[in-house]
């Protein structure tokens, strides 16, 4: 049971900092960005990610072409954006936020 609360927790977090990055995303799109952000930019203002997590989240919404990562750097250096179904599903997830189509 103390595993699945874990895993909960972890995919909360995940799908937050998703969020982040989606909101800074169409921020930086409104400015004619290409739509790449900086990973720390855009979470900076969460709860702390340790480096392994945020790399872990990276990978995992990689894998799932929410977002598309431009920095194979230390996550200091790394930018991403988001695809067109990482849009579509900030749109679902990202609860209060006023996302338009792009």
């Amino acid at each position: 049971m103390r595993e699945d609360l874990e895993k909960t927790n972890q995919k909360e977090r995940r799908d937050h900092f998703f969020c982040q990055l989606a909101r800074r995303h169409f921020d930086v799109c409104a400015n004619d960005n290409n739509g790449w952000v900086s990973v720390l930019e855009a979470t900076a203002t969460s709860a702390s990610y340790t480096e392994r997590e945020i790399m872990d989240f990276l990978e995992r919404l990689v894998e799932d072409e929410w977002i598309e990562v431009q920095d194979q750097a230390p996550v200091s250096g790394m930018h991403a954006r988001l695809t067109a179904a990482g849009r579509a599903r900030a749109q679902v997830i990202c609860k209060g936020a006023s996302f338009y189509s792009l």
